[in-house]
Order: structure tokens, then C-alpha cells, then sequence
């Protein structure tokens, strides 16, 4: 291509001295000479009709002779009609031409600079499609290596499908293998109106079985969706009749529910879950109860199907298919006995019916292995009927001890060597204690007791004296020794681990008050442990409820937790042997247990009712309320209870309102588990300990207390009990 031609291309002057003068189109050409001033063609006479338009925009009379000729001009000078033309020139037809744009010129180049801006835009114009050609390699090779696997992913969505398969969660069973709690399935009936070609048809024929309205079948099986639930959680029986119908676009999906074949059996223990295999707002399926504290453990990992599909989305038969399956949750075995459970749970309600109680607890346990047999607590709804509570008291309620918190300030005093079961000390019926006055439940005059009578009568007066020999910081220490103030170890959820007065906040007459089990909280299981470390001969054994779990491999039995040793054997053999004194002898003969030898304590403590500054015992009525409580175990049969009754009408008194019931579950539990009497083994040899006094005996018949303390205005030391 000639230079001329480039020239031509890029529409650029061909000469250093040619100027092109630009006009409206159609007004002027562009000179073609080089070197030499170019010429302007006038307009065609079509355009200016004989007319010439001047620079202002005014036209004159072109001679006719001058027409089609051509100007020289110079190369800067437009062309102009001179200013003296005369204005009344005859002119051919009316101008109708707009008036042209003023003239403008571009540039001179050289050949030299018109050839390099020429190379200037072909090599940007070669760099822009090299560029293009970087960009577009780097795309595909992004696409086929490092975009690989993320089109394959997103192709393979495009046809894979997939679903999740639940599992089911673990099964809670009692200590032999009876189900307390089981997952079931229940399908949810689905549909994909998609594939329904006559909703109501359909509808018809599956109102009757899901027992779901006509109308609202056809609603959802008539949706624009691919996806949509008919009926959630219908029984395997349904389930059987609608698959026998073979509908098509009607699916099942799997779905578990909780479900207690022992109906409300033990339902505080094992506890609750979200209905219909839901989840709070934690993401928890357990609500309360081992079904809380175990959530994790039962709950099972879901697996998945993954599948084929065609555009529209539905399955191609034959396609290939992947299962994960789903793995179910843990099982777990509890030391509960459902048996004695029934029974226990049976036994209180009918003892809290019959002696008027606002409710009551109850705790059965193996002391050697701190299995929890049963536990129970009952309370009246608003009916005033007596029905389990749903919540297990014995481990998430405190209340008052009372005089059976009084044998650990005693195993206290014979462990420290200050005394032994038969030391004899003066006993009043009143001490003073700065300004508060504490009694015995019975008045009598000063009395020579001895330990085993102090504790067999339950005397407030002996044990406080006891407690001021053996010192605060002692009283104190055993206290949290036995296990006050802190977990069980249960875990169990919302377990309390009860009010101990820090020691520095002690008061002058807190040694008076906290060793008869007043101005502590105490939940009726950490009082039943303390009882069974005298039980175990001295040594603390964690409670616990679940004795062994199975994840599908087998039953494995649950490690036991660390023991402990909190007194020394012989201290707890002398304990065991005056407890025993209390049942043969003492406040506790109604919990004998027959052909068997039996240990425990009775107690009576007020129920704070924080209504009356001055005495926070008192109701809007001015009355007291009152716990009643027995605590002990069968010697030598490996089996401790405790018994609670709150605010008891018939009686206050926890050896006339709780020990009965301790002796029927006593007996219950021994026949169950065909431990034979003492008379029929051979039992271990009883550490020796006085008989009871003859005033010590005089004084065992229970009779309605008088106030045991004087409360001054203003104080907040709680008034310590003088019951049983």
C-alpha cells in the first residue's frame, strides 16, 4: 500500500502545504496538490441555487460566468465574497441552504510523523489483541485447571441430588434392660406436586388415612413447588396403608420421636425433649433431665443419599446412587430400677395424700457403689392432687436439714478423740447463746447423757455442746468433708450444690444453729451421701445414675468415680451402731424395717417463708412450716434411703411423717433384690455402745414443740429447731 493510499485510509492531508477547508457536507472538496496553494470547489449549484454565503452568514450573487471556476486561495484565508458586492444582485430562486459551519484546519504532518503516527496505532492496535489473547488464554486456563474441580462441583449440582437420612436417637434404659425412653420412627408423608396430575383425585383418597381436610390436601398438592408436607409423624400402620396405594409423586420421610413405654415412670430423671424430634434454640434435642445432660451422647450423627436427576429434578431410575448411612446415638443404662422406681414413686404420692404434705422426696441408693436406685418427687398441681413434679427435686432443691445434720458435728467429736458413744456430758433443756435461746424438743431438767444419748434423743442442747468442743473451723470442715456446700458429681443439670455460710461470716450463735441443721441447705441427695459414708465404713463413693453405655459395639460399663475417705473406720462403725440405737430405742422406731437391722436419723426443721422480718419462720398467718425428714440405711444389706415430707399436717415430726415410708421402701428394696435378714448371715460385729438412759428414754414421745429461739429485731441468723 503507497503512502497516498495510507493517506486516503486515514482521510489525512497528502502535502506539508495543503489545507483542507472544511464546509456542511457537499460545500467544498479538499485540494488534492502538493506543494502549491490547493483550490476550493465552489458548492454544487443544486446546493447554493447561485449563491454564495459569506463568513456573517450573509449570501450575494455569484456572476454566471464564475461559476463551476476555481479560487486560489492562500493556505490560512478562508474564502470569502468581497464586502463591497452589491446586496441587490439578481440571485437564481430563494436560498434555502443553512448557512455553513465556520472552516477549520487540522495539522500539517510531515510524511515522517504521518508514517509514525500510523505505526504508533498499529502497534496499539497489535498490543490491544495480544492482550486479548493473554486474557483469554489465562481464562481457559483457569477454567481447565484451577476452575476444574469448582465446575465439576457445580455441574455435578446441576444433576446430583441428595437427602438427608435422621438418625435415630439413643434409647434410655433402666439398670435391667427396660426401656425408659426410645426414638421411633414415624415418617412425614411428602409430595411433589409436579408430578400430581389430578390433586383432587389424590387428595380424596389420602384425606381419610393422614386425617387431614380434603381441601387442604388439594391446596398443597395444587402449589407451584417441587417440595411439600402433607402429614408429619403418622404411625407405621398408616404409613403401610398409604404405600399401598402406590401414588405417584407421594414419598416418605424418616422421622423420629420420643417415645417412654413406661409412660411418666422416672420422667424427672430421664427428663424431656423438644416435641416431634425438634431442637431448641441452643440446638439441644434434651430439654431437662439425663436427656440434657447425655444430649450429645444420645444423639446420633444423620447420614445421607446422594442420587441422579434430570433438569426437572426428578430421580433417574436407575441412576447411581451413594449411601452414608446414618449412625444412631448412644444407649444408655441407668442404675435406675423400674420396678422399685414404680413403687417408690407409688408409695410417696399415697404418703403425701395421707399426711396432708405439700410434697415430698424420696432417694433410694447402694452406698458401696453410690448407685441411685430410685428417686421421686411428688407436689400438688393446681387441683391439689398429688402428681410427680417435673422437675427432680432431690437434686435441684435445698431445704433446712434439721436434727439430722446432727451426726456429722458427733462423727465429728469422735474422730478428732474429744469423745466416744459412751462420754457422758451434763445436758439442760436451754442454752443460751448471746442473744438467742435454744431448747430441746421436750423440756426436762439436766440430765447426765451420754453421746449415744445425745444423738438417740436427738438433742439439740448435747450436739451444741459437742459442736463448742470441737470449735467452728472443725464444725465447718467436716461439714464440707461429708460433702455440703458443693456437686454431688452428678451432673445432673441444675443441680444445686445447696448454702453453706462462708466461715468468716459466722455469727456468735452460728455454732448453735448449723450443727442441729439450721441456717444451711442441704438437697435430700447430698444429705443421703453424707449417710452413706458412715454406711461404706467411713469412705464417700460419688452418686451417679448411669451404670454402663452401649454405641452399638456392646453394653460398657461407666467407670466409677474416685472414693474418698472422710472418717476412719472405727468412727463409722460407732456411728452406725448409736444410729441404729435411734430406730431400736429412739425418735426413729417407726422406721424399723422387720427381721432386719435398721440406722437412721429423724429430723424437724422450719421452712423459711420470708415474710416476717423478725422471724423469717413465719407465714402472712403467723404459723410455722415444716420439714420433715428421715435418713438412714439397713446394716449390712448395702441399701440407704431418705424420706422428705414437706410441711406435713398430721404430724411435724419426721419420725411419724417420713419413717413409715422409709421402712415400706426399705423392706421393697430387700425383698427385690432377695437380701436375706441379719438372723440368716452372718453379720459383722457391732461396735460396742452404751445402752439409752432411763431419762434419755423418758423423753422419746414426741410432742408439739415450743419456739425454740428468741429472735432479736433486726437480725438475720436463722432460729435453730428443736424437732426431731
Amino acid at each position: 500500500m503507497s503512502h497516498d493510499d495510507l493517506d486516503e485510509f486515514f482521510a489525512r492531508p497528502r502535502s506539508r502545504a495543503s489545507t483542507v477547508l472544511l464546509d456542511r457536507p457537499g460545500a467544498a472538496t479538499r485540494a488534492r496538490t502538493a506543494g502549491r496553494p490547493s483550490t476550493v470547489r465552489t458548492a454544487p449549484r443544486s446546493a447554493t441555487r447561485g449563491a454564495v454565503r459569506t463568513g456573517r452568514g450573509t449570501s450575494t450573487a455569484v456572476p454566471a460566468s464564475s461559476r463551476g471556476s476555481r479560487t486560489t486561495t492562500s493556505p490560512t484565508t478562508r474564502s470569502r465574497p468581497p464586502a463591497s458586492t452589491p446586496r441587490d444582485l439578481r440571485t437564481r430562486g430563494p436560498l434555502s441552504a443553512p448557512a455553513p459551519r465556520p472552516l477549520r484546519s487540522l495539522p500539517v504532518l510531515t510524511p515522517v510523523a504521518q508514517r509514525r503516527r500510523t505505526a504508533r496505532r498499529l502497534f496499539a492496535i497489535v498490543i490491544a489483541v495480544f492482550l486479548a489473547v493473554v486474557m483469554i488464554a489465562v481464562k481457559l486456563v483457569d477454567l481447565q485447571l484451577a476452575g476444574r474441580a469448582d465446575l465439576l462441583a457445580y455441574g455435578e449440582s446441576q444433576r446430583d441430588g441428595s437427602r438427608v437420612l435422621p438418625a435415630g436417637r439413643g434409647a434410655i434404659y433402666d439398670r435391667d434392660g427396660h426401656a425408659l425412653a426410645l426414638s421411633v420412627s414415624k415418617p412425614d408423608v411428602v409430595a411433589d406436586p409436579e408430578v400430581v396430575t389430578h390433586p383432587r383425585t389424590l387428595a380424596k383418597k389420602l384425606a381419610p388415612l393422614l386425617d387431614v381436610p380434603e381441601a387442604e390436601l388439594v391446596k398443597k398438592l395444587s402449589k407451584d413447588a417441587r417440595w411439600v408436607r402433607l402429614a408429619e409423624s403418622i404411625e407405621p400402620e398408616v404409613a403401610d396403608q398409604v404405600k399401598a396405594l402406590d401414588l405417584r409423586g407421594i414419598s416418605f420421610e424418616d422421622h423420629y420421636v420420643r417415645e417412654r413405654p413406661s409412660g411418666e415412670l422416672a420422667e424427672a430423671v430421664v427428663g424431656q425433649t423438644v416435641a416431634e424430634g425438634g431442637v431448641d434454640e441452643t440446638g439441644r434435642h434434651g430439654l431437662s433431665g439425663l436427656e440434657r445432660r447425655y444430649d450429645s451422647q444420645l444423639e446420633g450423627t444423620p447420614g445421607r443419599l446422594w442420587f441422579e436427576r434430570d433438569p426437572s429434578g426428578r430421580t433417574i431410575a436407575g441412576g447411581a446412587e451413594k449411601v452414608q448411612a446414618a449412625s444412631p446415638g448412644t444407649d444408655l443404662y441407668l442404675t435406675i430400677d423400674q420396678g422399685l422406681q414404680f413403687e417408690t414413686e407409688r408409695a410417696l404420692r399415697q404418703q403425701v395424700t395421707d399426711t396432708g404434705s405439700a410434697g415430698g422426696m424420696v432417694v433410694i441408693m447402694r452406698p458401696s457403689t453410690g448407685e441411685i436406685l430410685s428417686m421421686s418427687s411428688v407436689t400438688r398441681d393446681g387441683d391439689d392432687a398429688v402428681v410427680n413434679s417435673r422437675d427432680a427435686k432431690p437434686v435441684t432443691a435445698v431445704f433446712e436439714p434439721g436434727s439430722v445434720n446432727k451426726v456429722i458435728t458427733i462423727a465429728g467429736a469422735i474422730e478428732e478423740g474429744l469423745v466416744e458413744p459412751d462420754t457422758v456430758i451434763s445436758v439442760p433443756d436451754h442454752l443460751r447463746l448471746y442473744d438467742k435461746d435454744f431448747t430441746d424438743h421436750d423440756p426436762h431438767p439436766t440430765q447426765p447423757w451420754s453421746v449415744t444419748d445425745i444423738l438417740a434423743n436427738s438433742s439439740n442442747i448435747g450436739t451444741i455442746k459437742l459442736a463448742r468442743m470441737l470449735g467452728s473451723e472443725r464444725v465447718d470442715a467436716y461439714l464440707r468433708k461429708f460433702g455440703f456446700g458443693k456437686s454431688t458429681g452428678l451432673g445432673f443439670p441444675n443441680e444445686e450444690d445447696g448454702i453453706m455460710l462462708p466461715l468468716e461470716k459466722w455469727s456468735g450463735t452460728s455454732i448453735g444453729a448449723i450443727p442441729i441443721g439450721q441456717g444451711i441447705s442441704v438437697t435430700a441427695l447430698q444429705m443421703l451421701a453424707a449417710y452413706n459414708v458412715i454406711a461404706n465404713d467411713g469412705v464417700q463413693v460419688p452418686a451417679r445414675l448411669v451404670g454402663a453405655s452401649d454405641n452399638g459395639n456392646g453394653r460398657v460399663p461407666v467407670a466409677a468415680a474416685a472414693k474418698q475417705r472422710v472418717i476412719s473406720v472405727s468412727t463409722a462403725h460407732a456411728m452406725q451402731a448409736m444410729l441404729e440405737k435411734v430406730i431400736s430405742d429412739g425418735t426413729g422406731t417407726n422406721a424399723a424395717v422387720p427381721g432386719y437391722v435398721a440406722a437412721g436419723k429423724t429430723g424437724t426443721a422450719r421452712i423459711p417463708q420470708g415474710v416476717d422480718a423478725k422471724d423469717g419462720y413465719r407465714d402472712a398467718q403467723g404459723r410455722y412450716h415444716y420439714q420433715a425428714t428421715f435418713v438412714g440405711f439397713v446394716s449390712g444389706a448395702d441399701i440407704s434411703l431418705i424420706v422428705t415430707m414437706q410441711d406435713p399436717q398430721t404430724s411435724m415430726y419426721g419420725g411419724t411423717a417420713a419413717a413409715p415410708l422409709f421402712s415400706h421402701l426399705a423392706s421393697v428394696a430387700l425383698r427385690r433384690y432377695q437380701i436375706p435378714p441379719a438372723s440368716l448371715v452372718e453379720r459383722k460385729a457391732a461396735a460396742a455402745v452404751p445402752e439409752l438412759s432411763a431419762s434419755a428414754r423418758a423423753v422419746t414421745d414426741e410432742k408439739a414443740p415450743r419456739s425454740s429461739t428468741s429472735v432479736t429485731s433486726g437480725s438475720n441468723e436463722s432460729p435453730a429447731t428443736r424437732g426431731r
